[in-house]
């Protein structure tokens, strides 16, 4: 598989954030039950894209101890960890990995706030000590 192929989809994306921000396992119950309500995932799509994510190792699973049928799921990898990976995948495929013309593109048609210029500057300053 190559990269792209081992970083969430969209809708894989939400059941990750749905974790993420419970901050423990769940089954896939537990998960529909606490999907968006603007989602209109079924409980046996949730489980599909359960089984796609276990596939491409974003998460894992262990065997409830009082019932065989039922699965407590779990992120392997953080928020950040992934964002980075698919924002990298981002840059490669539409910027030809130019993070820099990556960087304009999404800064020349917005609007940053004071602090959001201010937090620009500090990443600057990082990398020029790099």
């Amino acid at each position: 598989m190559g990269r792209e192929e081992m970083l969430p989809s969209e809708s894989e994306w939400l059941i990750m954030e749905t974790l993420w921000s419970c901050g423990h396992d769940l089954t896939s119950a537990e998960i529909t039950d606490r999907l968006p309500k603007t989602s209109s995932m079924t409980q046996r799509m949730v489980r599909v894209l359960i089984n796609r994510l276990c596939k491409k190792g974003l998460l894992s699973y262990t065997v409830d101890t009082n019932d065989s049928r039922v699965y407590h799921y779990t992120a392997t990898k953080g928020r950040d960890e992934l964002r980075r990976e698919k924002s990298r995948e981002f840059i490669d495929s539409y910027f030809e990995g130019n993070r820099l013309g990556a960087a304009f593109a999404f800064l020349e048609d917005g609007k940053l706030t004071n602090e959001q210029i201010d937090a620009l500057e500090e990443i600057v300053r990082k990398a020029k000590r790099k």
